[in-house]
């Protein structure tokens, strides 16, 4: 655990005999900011140690029904990209999960029947924009039932992860790019797959 902004032991003020409670409006007020990993990777970690810590529980759960995610996040030039889509020798979170998710899926199919759909969006300036079937900016609508939604984004069925991975690349390909100092291949952009 982290800990940002700790709290700090401050000397109290009196006034005529009881304790003041203001505090001073120039000096910064303590938040106590508290930080927990499960997991914390080094440098040498591959793209499967993290997905066996980090993902590879949650796919029984989403078979279940429940809406799982998986956020990477850190700066520009980290390796966010490179941990979810990975290579040929080192795959990455988002080849493990599917790999997984199919195989739980074949294991399970004389009890169950699985419906598999997929999106890919992009938020970038503001706008929401569809990788998979590009059209322009899509409206934000607040649904009654189902609470925030993308109008007109289309969902589009998958039977099988070479298809899954297959749109990936597609979506992946209408992904905006703009260079910057720390990664010529930035994306710019916020994706959701």
């Amino acid at each position: 655990m982290l800990i940002f902004d700790p709290k700090s032991d401050e000397k109290s003020f009196f006034y005529q005999g009881v304790k003041q409670n203001r505090r001073d409006i120039a000096k910064k007020q303590n938040k106590e900011l508290n930080f927990l990993f499960d997991c914390v990777f080094g440098y040498e970690s591959t793209n499967s140690d993290i997905y066996e810590s980090s993902t590879k529980e949650i796919i029984a759960s989403v078979l279940e029904g429940y809406n799982c995610s998986v956020f990477v996040y850190g700066a520009t030039g980290a390796g966010k990209t490179h941990t979810m889509l990975g290579s040929k020798d080192n795959p990455g979170i988002s080849l493990l999960t599917m790999m997984e998710l199919y195989s739980q899926i074949e294991r399970l199919k004389e009890e169950r029947e699985f419906e598999l759909g997929v999106t890919y969006l992009e938020v970038y300036n503001e706008n929401v924009l569809d990788l998979l079937q590009p059209s322009g900016p899509l409206p934000l609508r607040d649904d009654g039932n189902f609470g925030v939604t993308v109008a007109g984004l289309k969902i589009q069925r998958i039977t099988s992860a070479e298809e899954l991975f297959s749109m990936l690349a597609q979506g992946n390909k209408n992904r905006t790019q703009h260079p910057t100092d720390a990664n010529a291949e930035s994306s710019r952009s916020h994706a959701v797959f």
